[in-house]
């Protein structure tokens, strides 16, 4: 019976969006990002000086947001905890050498290493070798490139023309479909509605 479900769930699963609408609903969040982004941060990190302005003034540790008598959320301060820490780290040393606090660590250097890797190269055999010197450097292997680091990269079309077509679109209601499951990105309903 179990497994009646399960198929049954699995059958109305709805087909995965065609990745070209994928994508144009990425670029509706991205423009989203953009142009709301800003504004909505603003909001957000309004209460944060006079909060703090409170805290510091009368100790007041936050601040309720209440819709009427509800709460919606809760603004607090974050405070430091008190912690020690090292004001002169030559006084430390001289004292960590007398009670066994400190130890030696080698490491290669990073700007060797980096210029070494500017300058190897495989050979037919496989093996790489510093082309400076012609020595086998162990230890390094070589990593083909060409392949998905799973990253892309956006760019908005023909200068920025793209991101208005992409707006005006938003506006006229012609990508909606693509918000069914961001209704606060929907037109607000009006009146008349």
């Amino acid at each position: 019976m179990s497994n009646d479900i399960a198929d049954e769930q699995q059958a109305e699963q709805p087909a995965p969006m065609p990745l070209d609408r994928v994508a144009l609903a990425a670029a509706l969040a991205r423009l989203f990002s953009e142009e709301i982004g800003p504004a909505i941060d603003e909001r957000m990190s309004a209460p944060v000086e006079r909060l703090i302005e409170a805290y510091e003034k009368s100790g007041q540790p936050g601040v309720v947001a209440r819709i009427g008598d509800r709460v919606a959320g809760k603004y607090t301060v974050n405070v430091t905890h008190p912690k020690y820490t090292v004001e002169d780290g030559k006084a430390l040393d001289d004292y960590a050498a007398t009670h066994e606090g400190l130890e030696v660590i080698l490491r290669r250097n990073p700007t060797w290493e980096k210029a070494l890797l500017k300058h190897v190269a495989q050979t037919d055999s496989g093996e790489i070798v510093d082309t400076r010197t012609g020595e086998v450097v162990p230890g390094l292997k070589y990593v083909p490139g060409g392949r998905p680091n799973g990253q892309i990269t956006f760019t908005w079309a023909d200068g920025g023309a793209g991101r208005k077509a992409l707006m005006q679109a938003w506006q006229r209601g012609e990508l909606n479909d693509l918000l069914d499951e961001l209704p606060m990105l929907m037109p607000a309903p009006t009146a008349s509605s």
